[in-house]
């Protein structure tokens, strides 16, 4: 078995765990911060604030509309019944006035009803909308919590791992390493391949015998004749 392959193998294991590591990292990193659950949850609340808004300008405007109808219906009810008004014509038009502004004071103060209606369901829809965002947050800040957790002993792990690699260089000669990192450029940081079942176990191609043996016995640096990575014989 070569000890170069075997050096260089144990090197790939710490760099493999280090790239695993470091991926979760940006990972975490990108899950940090305001969740898009907390920003619908927030949406939600906007919306609500902003539909109750609507209802209650609306109830506010038809509250001061249906005061100047009613203001507006006693002075000409006043006005009808004051004797002041003689001619027939006149107080015809007086009392179909009336029955007009009467009608029209109804629709006011139905659709006044109905604002208030909505009024009462928006308040109702904004509080559960809050509700649900404190609920969101609280769950959020314990997911975000457990992720720094995480990625602390990733890095302290990754601090680990880098002082172990220190170590395993010291064992590797440059010329070694040079022809390592090429690989694991390439071939997407797996650079050594386990000798498996007689096979390369990076990509399955099944070895001659003769570069069985070589890779086994020889001192040299084996590659796999299909994807060109270091055959490691365990």
């Amino acid at each position: 078995m070569s000890s170069r392959a075997a050096a260089l193998y144990a090197l790939q294991e710490i760099d493999l765990e280090m790239d695993a590591g470091r991926h979760r990292l940006a990972e975490i990193q990108a899950a940090l911060g305001e969740s898009p659950a907390v920003r619908q949850a927030r949406a939600e609340v906007a919306a609500a604030q902003a539909e109750l808004h609507h209802w209650q300008t609306r109830q506010r405007d038809l509250e001061l509309e249906v005061a100047s109808l009613a203001g507006k219906l006693a002075e000409t009810e006043a006005l009808l019944y004051s004797g002041r008004i003689r001619n027939p014509k006149e107080l015809s038009d007086l009392q179909a006035e009336l029955a007009a502004l009467g009608r029209y004071r109804q629709a006011r103060e139905d659709e006044l009803l109905e604002a208030m209606l909505n009024v009462e369901e928006q308040m109702a829809a904004l509080a559960a909308a809050r509700r649900r965002l404190a609920e969101v947050e609280a769950t959020t800040a314990t997911d975000q919590a457990n992720l720094r957790a995480e990625a602390a002993q990733i890095e302290a792990r990754l601090k680990t791992l880098a002082d172990e690699r220190e170590l395993r260089l010291m064992g590797i000669s440059a010329a070694d390493l040079a022809v390592y990192e090429a690989l694991r450029e390439r071939k997407r940081g797996q650079a050594v391949a386990r000798i498996e079942d007689g096979a390369c176990s990076a990509c399955g191609d099944a070895l001659p015998s003769s570069r069985l043996q070589q890779a086994r016995q020889s001192e040299a640096l084996v590659t796999c004749a299909n994807c060109d990575r270091i055959l490691y014989a365990p």
